[in-house]
């Protein structure tokens, strides 16, 4: 089965609109399907509104964020001291995925500012387990993503194997890896072994070329070429994520689809 991509609007089509809901549009006039959005802080009506208009899939949402406190601008699943507002973050984001038929969370761990790393590890554990349940009554899947620590330094969540670990722990399969290829790439190298030991895991993909995030036929790290023919023989069928930064423009750079050989 062909590939098939989806938009993620934190970093495609930022250059012309500023809220998540404008470029929902943009993503469909320019032939996308499926957007990946994070949680629309103050326009989740607007939003709801454009996904309803251009009958646009949301593919994924990233949990809510607390952008007043630096420690948890990238997430509080991990956090100790904020699991009330890990709570109230995660049903704020189920809520929403509702309202736009989407069934899949990014379940963001935040920073590591120093302490006992078990405390984290003990906080981000006992979180997703309580996500686990919470998204199964609403028959969704949570996804956890190892980052690069060039992308976000201090990033809790910063390996394949120490996410193995703590979806071990966690023990619900509706828990699954997020494999970012571009943070795959700097965390262990070796892609299709990589892939190949965490298969039974993941539960999502996400591209961009290696290592200045551009689009995937930017010259880069990876071959995408063969990257792709990977994930299809992989018996992935569901949206990847194209979560890179455009080398000029989003509309500009899209030539890479047809290019490699897909559609959107």
């Amino acid at each position: 089965m062909a590939l098939k991509f989806a938009a993620n609007l934190n970093f495609l089509f930022t250059e012309s609109a500023t809220t998540i809901a404008e470029r929902i549009l943009l993503a469909h006039q320019s032939g996308f399907r499926a957007v990946e959005i994070p949680y629309p802080e103050g326009e989740t009506t607007n939003v709801v509104k454009a996904v309803q208009e251009t009958g646009m899939v949301v593919s994924l949402v990233n949990l809510a964020f607390d952008k007043t406190d630096d420690r948890l601008r990238f997430g509080s699943t991990s956090v100790p001291g904020a699991e009330a507002l890990f709570r109230q973050q995660l049903d704020d984001t189920i809520g929403f995925a509702k309202l736009v038929g989407c069934s899949k969370i990014h379940l963001t761990a935040g920073l590591f500012k120093g302490g006992q790393e078990s405390d984290y590890t003990r906080t981000y554990t006992a979180n997703l387990k309580i996500a686990a349940d919470s998204l199964k009554a609403s028959q969704m899947v949570g996804v956890i993503e190892p980052i690069n620590k060039y992308a976000v330094p201090g990033y809790f969540m910063n390996s394949y194997p120490k996410a193995a670990d703590v979806l071990s722990e966690v023990g619900a399969d509706n828990i699954r890896l997020l494999a970012d290829l571009y943070h795959l790439q700097h965390l262990h190298g070796n892609v299709s072994k990589t892939l190949e030991e965490y298969k039974q895991l993941i539960g999502h993909f996400q591209i961009a070329q290696v290592p200045h995030r551009h689009e995937p036929d930017v010259a880069g790290e990876l071959d995408y070429g063969f990257v792709f023919q990977a994930l299809q023989e992989f018996g992935y069928v569901d949206w990847v994520g194209c979560e890179y930064k455009p080398k000029t423009t989003t509309v500009e750079g899209l030539g890479w689809v047809s290019k490699l050989g897909y559609t959107l």
